[in-house]
């Protein structure tokens, strides 16, 4: 059954002037598995590190590449804000990312929830949708209000939670082990169906997706073979730029039915900080860069073959 989505048109002009974006030229960040604790002065700390790379992400890569990139418009977060969806934890992130670039983040962003996020109308998830009426640059909502897309740059940018399903499919084997309902995905993948469907009918902008599983090892116990088959065929005749995910913690792409995949890591490694993701879009072409501690490096795709 497909959740119902809404339309909403207001304030995209002003919102691109406030980004500083520019239809062949931008770039924007991707992160994954905070798994903020609430409370945990360590775990602060390397957080706090990581959003330093985000926010001079630009200098830092001017000086470690040679390469001029502008600066990020904005961080998507791909789930596991959280370790275990409670208030404190919560209360934490919101604090520290802010929402349209009043946090620490100098910039706004766009996080979704994944599986250590809670349930249905748990503190995550309803916190998600509260601050999606906030959001800037949202053009559509899911009718439930969890998932939502913004336009920028000339793209459209679709936030899917822990992944585009709808109700969580019984052949999911791994899904019997939990009767919690952080394993329903909540109408994002008819949510993905309808926005895709304006999308091709109207303007027909590239798209880029973000959400919490994807096709490594771990995250196929997740969702079904049908699930996944329903999703590709969605995205057929549009123009899909990069498809972000996180959830192993590790940092790879790959391509998945000739797709562009990127998993986003974690920007925590033990006691030690992790990476964040800067996507560098010029004239139509991506470039994937990884930041951390140690610099910078880009991303290439894999072999095919190896996916």
């Amino acid at each position: 059954m497909k959740i119902p989505f809404t339309l909403i048109f207001a304030g995209l002009v002003g919102f691109a002037v406030l980004t500083g974006c520019h239809s062949t030229r931008f770039s924007f960040g991707v992160m994954s598995d905070v798994h903020l604790q609430g409370g945990n002065l360590q775990q602060r700390q390397i957080l706090d590190s990581v959003i330093f790379l985000v926010n001079n992400a630009g200098k830092i890569i001017r000086e470690g590449t040679g390469l001029s990139v502008r600066k990020p418009s904005g961080l998507f977060v791909t789930g596991d804000l959280t370790d275990s969806g409670t208030q404190e934890a919560w209360k934490e992130f919101e604090e520290i990312f802010g929402l349209n670039g009043e946090g620490r983040l100098e910039m706004p962003v766009y996080e979704t929830f994944g599986n250590h996020d809670g349930g249905v109308n748990g503190t995550v998830r309803e916190g998600i949708r509260t601050r999606n009426t906030m959001r800037k640059g949202v053009v559509m909502t899911s009718g439930n209000g969890l998932h939502y897309a913004i336009e920028r740059c000339g793209h459209l940018f679709i936030v899917l939670g822990s992944y585009p399903g709808d109700r969580w499919d019984p052949e999911c084997e791994w899904c019997h082990y939990f009767n919690e309902s952080f394993r329903e995905a909540e109408g994002s993948l008819g949510f993905l169906e309808d926005a895709l469907k304006t999308n091709r009918e109207g303007r027909n902008l590239p798209v880029f997706l973000f959400f919490h599983y994807g096709w490594d090892d771990f995250s196929m116990l997740w969702w079904t073979q049908a699930e996944q088959e329903r999703f590709f065929g969605a995205l057929k005749d549009s123009r899909i730029s990069g498809i972000f995910h996180g959830h192993n913690h590790q940092i790879d792409a790959y391509s998945g039915q000739g797709y562009d995949v990127f998993i986003s890591g974690s920007p925590q490694r033990g006691e030690k900080a992790g990476e964040t993701l800067f996507v560098s879009v010029t004239r139509g072409e991506i470039r994937v860069f990884v930041l951390s501690g140690s610099g910078v490096q880009e991303l290439t795709l894999n072999d095919p073959g190896d996916n």
